[in-house]
């Protein structure tokens, strides 16, 4: 008896590793992964440590759902290092000098989707950089500018990267830095002047190509969404001000988002707990079904390339200030 569950064990234990070994050459394929002999071990590793997350949350949450995407084969440090919202102040310091505008009472729409409207850009990939900031920086200028203008921009997160030294490059920064910096800079290149090129490296100020006849968009004016975190607030500035970029605590979760309205217990309650920056470009509420319940979300971009996510956006629980999104909401006008 001992030696027949002995031989069942065995052959599990092969059929898992041939399993495991397939579902890794398989995501190699897929994602163009080509490894030296001494980094596919770790590389692996890391995979099947993920693919564990993954099959664990899926069998367990109706929510939302995991799945594989390039980072997926990534150690911890390197993931980090797509992070970079580094707030200069404390909310709770702001509170003081900040003016707690009422909230208009004015009939929202139960649903806003920025998403497809002809003043949004293409979703881009910040790559190894911690340059999140930038993006979200960039991305109501573009939508603003358009807006007023009726012609389609894209702007250059670059310019930011290289020559904003009140923010810190691939090493992380915070929007409303960015744009006072714009404000006294002249305004924000044109990407097709200013290309976007970082890697891993990255130093503020070093090699700025600054050109003030190819700006395409300039600051008028910015501030926070208040008062925060408010929902309703939020809400009220998207459809005044268009998309609203904000900050949030990146837990290992959302690395490998897949569908459906992210949400994790683990978020920290303190709302200075943050470390990359986002733009809100929309909400709705998800249909109830038989047995979820409906709930209500903000749609999110992010800057990690369209393959992933929901072609590079996500949805995350709206109204409870999931892992702080609500606390860290701006909006930014154009001249």
């Amino acid at each position: 008896m001992k030696f027949l569950s002995a031989i069942i064990l065995l052959t599990v234990a092969v059929a898992m590793a041939d399993k495991d070994e397939d579902d890794w050459n398989f995501y190699k394929f897929q994602f163009g992964r080509k490894h030296s002999p001494k980094e596919e071990a770790n590389r692996k590793r890391h995979f099947l440590a993920r693919q564990r997350a993954i099959e664990k949350h899926n069998s367990e949450n109706k929510d939302w759902q995991m799945g594989h995407n390039k980072f997926s084969d990534l150690s911890d440090d390197e993931k980090v290092s797509l992070l970079g919202a580094k707030p200069a102040i404390r909310r709770e310091r702001l509170i003081s000098r900040e003016v707690a505008v009422p909230v208009l009472d004015r009939a929202l729409p139960a649903s806003i989707d920025y998403r497809t409207n002809k003043c949004m850009q293409p979703v881009k990939d910040q790559g190894q950089c911690g340059s999140c900031w930038s993006f979200a920086t960039i991305v109501p200028l573009e939508f603003n500018s358009c807006n007023k203008t009726g012609t389609a921009v894209a702007l250059s997160e670059q310019m930011l990267v290289d020559c904003d030294t009140t923010n810190h490059g691939c090493n992380g920064g915070m929007y409303d830095a960015a744009w006072q910096f714009l404000q006294g800079k002249g305004g924000a290149m044109k990407s097709s002047s200013y290309a976007y090129t970082s890697g891993p490296s990255g130093t503020a100020g070093t090699t700025c190509k600054f050109d003030s006849t190819a700006v395409g968009a300039k600051v008028a004016s910015f501030g926070w969404v208040t008062p925060y975190p408010n929902p309703t607030a939020i809400m009220t500035n998207l459809q005044s001000d268009g998309p609203l970029p904000a900050a949030l605590m990146v837990l290992d979760s959302l690395y490998s988002y897949s569908t459906g309205v992210y949400s994790d217990a683990a978020c920290p309650s303190d709302v200075n707990s943050v470390n990359h920056a986002v733009v809100i470009v929309g909400y709705g509420t998800t249909t109830a079904t038989a047995t979820v319940p409906a709930t209500a979300y903000w749609i999110v971009r992010n800057s990690w390339s369209t393959g992933w996510g929901l072609s590079g956006y996500f949805m995350i629980k709206r109204g409870v200030n999931m892992c702080n999104i609500e606390s860290w909401a701006a909006y930014v006008r154009v001249v």
